[in-house]
């Protein structure tokens, strides 16, 4: 006959010879031992699909050392290069963008922000509005990187969000790195000019572009505390006034200048016709004059005249009978 013994039994003849202290510590310890069982094979069930961590094109992985039970110190321990998958069970990993990322000031879909605001000089005071994108690279040099996470990142908290999308402490870090410098920027630039030009000379929409292209990556390094950002180039728009009233007064204006050189450019033709036919008939008269000073006298030239037209200037004399004489 073959004996059989269930767990229980087990259990109880184990505990059999033992003190009550030593059995209640066995008991708590199998009861302890059972729940982590069932913890790791929770654990183990739900992470089989996350263990593994994969970067997708245009972005990298921060990682973070984690734990599960036994507490570890969070220190980083490298990244997830882009198009590449890692195990990072128990670890976690903060995403950010590994392609060109910008700064969108225009107002546009997907901007960033509308565009700045900036006030000219005193000579012509205005507000303008002036579009501007900033485009640049966040650096891929993992230890950069994990500074970068360190010092910037974890105080935005601008890693990307669970879908892996530009999240709001991202835009806040831009807007601090980035957005404000330009702000400056433009601000100060704009002092320099009256509205008018700011509005409608290109030199000056390209000097503001070329002095933020110039001045943004000193003034983002100083910010952000290192070159995490690299490739830095910036587009500025046209400048536009904020009250339209000044440009339709403008347009005004153009207006009646185009109709009154459009006047004088009339009476300056007129005048030409004038005198064109001056000098004409001054030419007429010369020549008129030369063909009477060719004939004896003027009354000669008027017989000649009369008869090129057929006319006779010699009338014939008509006597009549008994009329007296003309003769003394």
């Amino acid at each position: 006959m073959i004996l059989r013994r269930d767990a229980a039994a087990e259990t109880t003849a184990s505990t059999e010879g033992r003190t009550a202290p030593q059995r209640r510590r066995l008991r708590w310890g199998l009861i302890i031992a059972g729940m982590v069982a069932g913890l790791l094979a929770v654990v183990g069930l739900g992470s089989a699909a996350t263990a593994f961590q994969s970067a997708q094109s245009g972005e990298v992985g921060v990682v973070q050392n984690g734990y599960i039970l036994i507490p570890t110190d969070p220190n980083l321990m490298g990244c997830i290069a882009p198009e590449t998958t890692q195990n990072q069970f128990t670890n976690d990993v903060f995403w950010y963008p590994a392609r060109q990322i910008s700064w969108d000031a225009t107002g546009g879909e997907g901007a960033e922000r509308t565009p700045y605001v900036v006030v000219s000089n005193a000579s012509a005071p205005a507000e303008l509005t002036v579009p501007v994108v900033v485009t640049m690279d966040l650096t891929q040099d993992c230890d950069a990187l994990m500074d970068f996470h360190r010092n910037m990142g974890t105080k935005y908290s601008a890693w990307m969000d669970s879908e892996r999308q530009p999240s709001d402490g991202w835009t806040s870090l831009l807007n601090y790195a980035v957005g404000q410098p330009t702000e400056v920027t433009l601000v100060r630039l704009a002092q320099k000019y009256p509205w008018q030009e700011i509005w409608n000379d290109e030199t000056i929409r390209a000097e503001f572009e070329k002095t933020l292209a110039a001045e943004l990556p000193k003034r983002i390094q100083d910010r952000t505390g290192g070159e995490y950002f690299t490739n830095i180039q910036v587009t500025v728009g046209k400048p536009d006034p904020v009250n339209d009233e000044l440009k339709a007064a403008i347009a005004r204006e153009q207006t009646a200048v185009a109709e009154a050189n459009a006047k004088r450019e009339a009476a300056d033709a007129d005048l030409a016709v004038a005198e064109s036919e001056t000098k004409v008939a001054k030419q007429r008269a010369l020549q008129q004059q030369a063909e009477i000073e060719g004939y004896p006298s003027v009354e000669d030239y008027l017989r000649a005249q009369l008869i090129d037209q057929g006319g006779n200037p010699y009338q014939p004399t008509v006597v009549w009978p008994g009329a007296p004489s003309s003769s003394p």
